[in-house]
């Protein structure tokens, strides 16, 4: 009986050592977590220490990073200088710089005017607003196609086709269609006569008469029959007469798209024309030629 009590009391005691054991052995290993922690935030104040050390190093490689925005930003404004007046109905002049031959397939795809020949006839323009920017405009070759653009384009210089070497060195008023530089030019041959802008001054000047005499009193001449008869001859012969050649010169020769009819008829009423043709020289002073 003493045995058994001894061996009971020996594997009671065992698992007591066991425990002992194991818990060293736990507090050795935090111990050894502490130290890994405590070397840890060592080396984190370390590295912290050393982080103003860097700052220039961060400096340098932000500069050439602000070089590359701004060699980004200087290629977007070259781009804005280049397409400079490119705005759909904007209009500028070229210089007629040189022409070329050049086979159809050349002329770029969606190009406003429609080219049927084989061939085509390629204008080269230097843009008069624009520096150093070279346009191209085409037409078909004038032998082999029915397009009476060019035939037109010379006929405001009056330079016959055969001597197509004069328009070197003119300017060409062009627009800009579907994002291509096409010419201006009228839908009429050459019409009218620029020297009617005499005749509006001659027919206009009895009307204008009239019309500061009733404003501020006039001689007895103004309201004599020989005047009367100069009135009515410049003011329905002389004037509409000369209002609407002028207006066709106009209509075919500048950027101006009015209708000659409508203008020789306000010159023709009396008391309106001394309103209508003042308003329509106006007009006349702000268009645009087209060479």
């Amino acid at each position: 009986m003493a045995g058994d009590n001894a061996d009971r009391e020996s594997e009671t005691t065992e698992p007591a050592g066991s425990d002992s054991h194991e818990t060293t052995t736990t507090i050795e290993e935090s111990g050894d977590a502490q130290s890994d922690v405590s070397g840890g935030g060592e080396s984190d104040t370390q590295s912290t220490g050393t982080e103003p050390d860097e700052e220039p190093v961060a400096v340098d490689v932000a500069e050439p990073e602000r070089e590359e925005l701004d060699h980004a930003a200087e290629s977007f404004v070259e781009v804005e200088r280049e397409l400079k007046g490119l705005g759909e109905g904007m209009r500028g002049r070229g210089e007629a710089v040189g022409v070329e031959r050049v086979p159809t397939s050349e002329i770029p795809d969606g190009y406003p005017a429609e080219i049927d020949t084989e061939e085509a006839l390629a204008l080269q323009l230097s843009m008069v607003e624009a520096e150093s920017q070279t346009v191209v405009i085409y037409f078909e070759w004038p032998d082999q196609g029915t397009d009476p653009r060019l035939a037109r384009l010379l006929g405001l210089r009056g330079i016959p086709m055969d001597r197509f070497a004069d328009i070197h060195g003119e300017t060409i008023l062009l627009t800009i269609e579907d994002g291509y530089y096409v010419p201006v030019l009228p839908d009429e041959e050459p019409r009218g006569d620029d020297r009617g802008i005499y005749g509006i001054l001659a027919g206009l000047l009895p009307s204008a008469l009239i019309f500061v005499a009733g404003l501020f009193g006039g001689s007895s001449l103004i309201f004599s029959v020989p005047f009367f008869l100069l009135w009515l001859v410049a003011t329905f012969l002389i004037l509409p007469v000369s209002v609407y050649l002028d207006a066709w010169d106009l209509r075919t020769s500048t950027d101006w798209d009015g209708g000659p009819l409508f203008w020789a008829f306000l010159a023709m009423v009396p008391a309106l024309n001394v309103v209508a043709v003042p308003a329509y020289l106006i007009i006349r002073e702000n268009t645009e030629p087209i060479v």
